[in-house]
């Protein structure tokens, strides 16, 4: 068994950078509701997109522009400024309750860990993934917006006990939190795994969990009144501020980070992360990374058959059977990949990481759920 655990801790030498605003913004829109159309004039902070789950936040032009293409994958929006902005929202004078929950929703909040009451309230204070430092440095460097974040979630959720998880030595405390240090190594960093190490239960139904990616964002909508409309990332070494949207190119060019043919690009972390396509795409709400992966350094992944080795089910932290599961999805057998623990599946991405074949197996798992969510949304129209 190759038994390896990530280290999560890295060493902050910058604050927070501006990433500068590009030509285009492209906007990934598939399964949302897209709200403007080709050729519509919007304003900075305007709504373009809706988030079809009962609790997802929705999107919102970093920059004020003219939407130049729409189609089922993005929705560009040519940059052309413009200093009017969408008028912000008093959240705080609002009663706690559905009304709130929906405001915040229409400036892009998910609210699926703000609704009813909660006995206990967990801020996972931890690097989401090995090379990613943002939570790290919102602790350091975004203490105001994690406060009025905090309060705000404690308004609406009214929890007996909240408690900031916290990587082992470090003291870092938020007003109305007790800190409680958890081991600082992947995959200890998953909600999931957090909140067992805090409460000692395994998805107890009387708690919510946060990030502190999550928590920022509720905060600065507390503290301004203005729609979420970037995003942090780790991208060589330094946080940046970046304005969703952003294509990848841009980016690069930049931040002067040079590709090569056969290199992998990767939006959001090493493990969880999904490899771009085109350096068109646009970075999105939840991507806190991006890194490249040159094609000498790991071995591609191909739909190669199973091996068998069982080194997938050995790592796994669930305790599922990613290789059962992911031979279900494979052939279309999804029923089956849920009798095999689909469903307790927390997409840590180990599995994948450390296959000796090189599967898919991350890949197999989240079109499996996706199928199985379309059916069912499917089956209720």
């Amino acid at each position: 068994m190759l038994k390896i655990r990530y280290s999560l801790d890295l060493e902050l030498t910058n604050s927070i950078r501006d990433m500068a605003l590009p030509e285009e913004l492209h906007f990934q829109v598939r399964n949302l509701v897209v709200k403007t159309k080709k050729g519509s004039v919007l304003t900075k902070g305007e709504i373009i997109a809706e988030h079809p789950a009962p609790g997802g936040g929705a999107y919102h032009a970093a920059v004020g522009g003219k939407v130049t293409g729409v189609n089922y994958h993005s929705l560009i929006v040519n940059c052309t400024g413009g200093d009017d902005v969408v008028p912000p929202v008093d959240v705080n004078s609002m009663g706690k309750g559905a009304e709130l929950l929906r405001v915040l929703q229409g400036l892009g909040v998910g609210v699926s860990q703000l609704s009813g009451k909660a006995e206990v309230l967990v801020i996972n204070g931890l690097n989401p993934e090995p090379g990613v430092s943002v939570a790290q440095q919102l602790l350091r460097d975004g203490r105001e917006e994690l406060a009025a974040g905090l309060a705000l979630a404690r308004r609406l959720l009214s929890p007996n006990r909240t408690v900031l998880a916290v990587p082992k030595g470090d003291e870092v405390t938020i007003p109305g939190a007790e800190s409680v240090q958890v081991r600082a190594k992947y995959p200890y960093s998953l909600d999931a795994l957090v909140v067992r190490a805090v409460t000692g239960r395994e998805f107890p139904e009387d708690t919510r969990v946060m990030n502190v990616m999550d928590l920022y964002d509720l905060g600065r909508v507390s503290l301004t009144g203005l729609p979420i409309t970037e995003t942090l990332m780790t991208i060589a070494g330094n946080n940046y501020r970046v304005p969703i949207g952003t294509p990848v190119r841009h980016i690069l060019t930049v931040l002067g980070l040079e590709t090569h043919p056969g290199d992998s690009i990767v939006l959001g972390g090493p493990f969880r992360g999904e490899a771009i396509y085109s350096l068109d795409e646009g970075v999105k709400k939840t991507d806190y990374g991006l890194f490249i992966t040159s094609s000498d350094a790991i071995p591609a992944v191909q739909d190669a058959a199973c091996i068998n080795c069982g080194e997938c089910v050995l790592q796994c932290p669930a305790r599922v059977q990613p290789h059962l599961i992911s031979r279900c999805a494979e052939y279309e057998r999804f029923e089956e990949a849920e009798r095999y623990g689909l469903n307790s599946c927390f997409e840590c991405g180990l599995c994948a990481f450390n296959c000796f074949a090189r599967r898919p197996l991350l890949q197999y798992i989240r079109f499996a759920k996706a199928q199985l969510k379309a059916k069912g949304q499917g089956a209720q129209a």
